[in-house]
């Protein structure tokens, strides 16, 4: 093709046909100039094509992560409704007309644990790779802005959730160290010596407190992953979407 072109240029250069020259070498660049036109828009759709499917695999890589959350949450809500339903037997029993001193050393030497699961560790492994290259840009606006404000609200619930740990485990020390149970080293006859001078005012007041902070803590993790299980799933459903 670069032959025949470059036969033509020279028969009208012999043929000392200038005008024609003229017209044939402003059409030649034209032509070179269109196809380095069309060679861009090869390569940009080409580049676009590659962009897409990297988007594809980031949104299926935030969907696995997600799906595993929710697994998490799950186990999590499981612990929690089986402390809540344990720790409100509890304030029943002690609200109980026919409650007594008794019943209150019973539950705070014997049955009530003070230990606390904390929320479990998720996973944003993807979330920050994506943040930290970059990559998030390939997403939609509209999904990146979702997605980070998904993880923004998830780090203060968790940060929120921390506090009010710290709050209650604050109030289990002194309370421990002045009403050991049955979880200590010690047992056995000089405990029991220790809890028959207990002040049961006393204890009842600090008891009612700590199970306050516990049950209420409890019940806001338990609003707040029950939230977080519908806006995780609802995230999900919004990556698919896209990825159809």
């Amino acid at each position: 093709m670069i032959k025949f072109f470059r036969r033509v240029r020279q028969r009208l250069l012999t043929e000392n046909k200038f005008s024609k020259y003229l017209i044939y070498a402003i059409g030649e660049i034209i032509l070179v100039v269109i196809g380095i036109l069309i060679a861009l828009q090869v390569s940009n759709f080409n580049e676009q094509r590659k962009q897409q499917e990297q988007a594809v695999q980031l949104k299926k890589a935030l969907q696995t992560e997600l799906k595993a959350d929710i697994e998490l949450i799950k186990l999590d809500l499981e612990y929690i409704e089986k402390e809540l339903k344990i720790n409100n037997s509890f304030a029943q029993r002690l609200s109980n007309a026919s409650a007594t001193g008794d019943t209150l050393i019973q539950i705070v030497r014997h049955e009530y644990r003070t230990g606390f699961n904390g929320a479990r560790t998720l996973d944003k492994t993807t979330f920050n790779s994506l943040e930290s290259t970059g990559k998030i840009n390939l997403l939609s606006n509209e999904i990146a802005s979702r997605v980070q404000k998904y993880y923004r609200d998830r780090d203060l619930i968790i940060s929120d959730n921390k506090i009010n740990l710290q709050i209650y485990f604050n109030l289990v020390e002194p309370f421990l160290l002045k009403y050991p149970n049955d979880s200590f080293s010690i047992t056995g006859p000089l405990q029991d010596t220790y809890w028959k001078n207990a002040d049961v005012n006393t204890l009842n007041s600090m008891f009612n407190g700590l199970l306050t902070m516990r049950l209420f803590t409890l019940n806001v993790r338990k609003g707040r992953l029950n939230k977080s299980l519908e806006v995780t799933q609802n995230l999900i459903n919004q990556l698919d979407q896209r990825n159809q």
